[in-house]
């Protein structure tokens, strides 16, 4: 990523003479742009512009001023970002920590754009090894016999202490309340395997392999109150062959499953969603 870029979401109902709008704000200003995509949806428009801001033409409050005019004009909405501000996310993990070790392998290899890790939760003492390893402050917080209000707001205290930009569930096997939700306060992106709904419950692989099914997916989707509802952001699938083993099935799944958290994270962290009636618009 090139941190001397910035990127623009605006959206609005469709109408002729949008593109050439915001291009004209662009252009009056000697502004270049360097990726221009488009989508319309339902009589709605939606755009992401990457620019050059390597000489510093706007600050955020700058760029929110002189553009709230167009925004104004086609009774739309935008957010923007500047590449080099830095991100911040948090991450919660449980047992298995396949999605939590992609995350980190790209965190090192300076994948995600200027991310900074603030801490990891877990309700499993053995993930504090990768916390360590990598210098992230480590929460160990039981969920065993606990009532959900209780460890709950023990995780909450840590949310507001670092106060994220972006909560990670890398496979944190625990339901979050509507009231965790609410207090949060930012997006949580989640990651589960893609046999829900028909195959629920502590074993999903074990009842998909008894099924003969050919596909093992995952689905990665921001999290609202109704339970795995909430607007997706990747997905993808692995093909079974006939043969193969529970355990293959298990292991065909943590590896979509890890690939799909890592994608999703991406596009989030270069401002390549917008949610939209509940679902939402990709951009590449």
């Amino acid at each position: 990523m090139n941190f001397s870029r910035a990127c623009l979401l605006f959206s609005c109902p469709d109408r002729s003479g949008i593109i050439a709008e915001v291009a004209r704000f662009f252009s009056d200003r000697n502004i270049n742009i360097l990726t221009l995509e488009q989508h319309s949806e339902d009589e709605f428009f939606f755009v992401r512009i990457e620019w050059d801001n390597i000489e510093n033409i706007f600050s955020d409050t700058e760029f929110e001023k002189a553009f709230s005019s167009v925004t104004k004009k086609f009774g739309g909405q935008f957010r923007m970002h500047f590449f080099s501000q830095k991100q911040t996310l948090g991450l919660f993990v449980s047992k298995e920590p396949h999605a939590l070790l992609e995350i980190l392998a790209k965190y090192e290899m300076n994948e995600f754009p200027n991310l900074e890790i603030s801490f990891l939760v877990s309700n499993d003492k053995n993930s504090e090894v990768f916390a360590t390893r990598y210098g992230i402050p480590f929460f160990y917080i039981s969920t065993n016999n606990r009532a959900s209000f209780d460890y709950e707001e023990e995780q909450l205290k840590v949310i507001k202490k670092f106060n994220p930009q972006y909560i990670g569930l890398a496979r944190y096997m625990k339901i979050l309340s509507a009231d965790f939700i609410e207090k949060a306060s930012c997006p949580i992106i989640n990651i589960h395997h893609s046999f829900l709904p028909a195959f629920v419950g502590a074993n999903p692989y074990e009842m998909a392999y008894t099924k003969g099914v050919k596909l093992v997916g995952a689905t990665s989707h921001f999290v609202i109150p109704e339970l795995d509802q909430g607007p997706i952001i990747d997905q993808d699938v692995t093909r079974v062959l006939s043969g193969d083993s529970v355990e293959k099935f298990k292991c065909m799944g943590r590896d979509t499953e890890k690939r799909v958290f890592a994608q999703a994270l991406k596009k989030v962290l270069e401002h390549k969603v917008i949610v939209y009636k509940g679902r939402t618009i990709i951009f590449e």
